[in-house]
């Protein structure tokens, strides 16, 4: 199914978002790109050449999210930002090693668009900038998660994708400065999922203005 949508809808990078897009040529730069947990698949539907894979946990709920990205030949590696060490971010490192690397830093369990500072923490010692992403569809469906729902595009929709400029997390953060620049990926993100909603409404609107009246009985 998710095949054949990709397949059907249209693609509109708002404003210059389609030069930081995870398929973009970003030449030898890569990026974390934090995407909220509700909005995993919509980047799925640019997968033209995926330079990205995605980091998802190991608990159950991230199952389907798995299984719908493996359906997209996207990269998957399971494992934490914020576990295991030094070593545990050298290996998850050398998985991604040439690829984006995709979080959900709401995840597993949220709570929802909740910032966790595991991107950040992982920025800060992998030296990659943060990226923060909004995406939603003119049309969709929500799958029912146990503490999220995840957006999932209609066939023939259009997908709107709105990506930030990177933040650059310095090395070796103190606690107050990690509370600090997670709380500005929050920042980041929150502008843009406000900026969603408001393109969305705005480009349905004239969608619906678009169509012609039909003549009254």
């Amino acid at each position: 199914m998710l095949r054949l949508i990709f397949k059907t809808t249209r693609l509109d990078f708002v404003d210059d978002s389609l030069e930081r897009c995870p398929f973009a040529d970003t030449g030898s730069e890569r990026f974390l790109y934090s995407v909220w947990h509700d909005s995993v698949i919509p980047p799925l539907f640019g997968a033209r050449g995926h330079q990205s894979v995605a980091l998802i946990s190991q608990h159950r709920d991230a199952d389907t999210i798995k299984a719908m990205l493996k359906a997209a030949r996207m990269g998957v590696i399971r494992g934490s930002t914020s576990r295991g060490g030094a070593s545990a971010i050298k290996k998850l490192l050398t998985e991604a090693e040439g690829n984006h690397i995709v979080i959900t830093p709401d995840g597993p369990r949220g709570p929802h668009h909740k910032m966790k500072a595991g991107i950040v923490f992982l920025a800060s010692h992998s030296g990659r900038p943060v990226v923060p992403t909004a995406f939603t569809a003119s049309r969709y469906w929500e799958l029912k998660g146990s503490w999220t729902n995840i957006l999932i595009p209609k066939p023939f929709s259009t997908v709107y994708y709105m990506i930030g400029h990177p933040i650059h997390i310095p090395e070796n953060l103190s606690r107050e400065e990690l509370k600090y620049y997670t709380e500005l990926v929050q920042e980041k993100m929150d502008d843009l999922e406000r900026k969603s909603k408001l393109v969305q409404t705005e480009k349905v609107s004239l969608a619906d203005e678009s169509t012609p009246l039909k003549k009254a009985a």
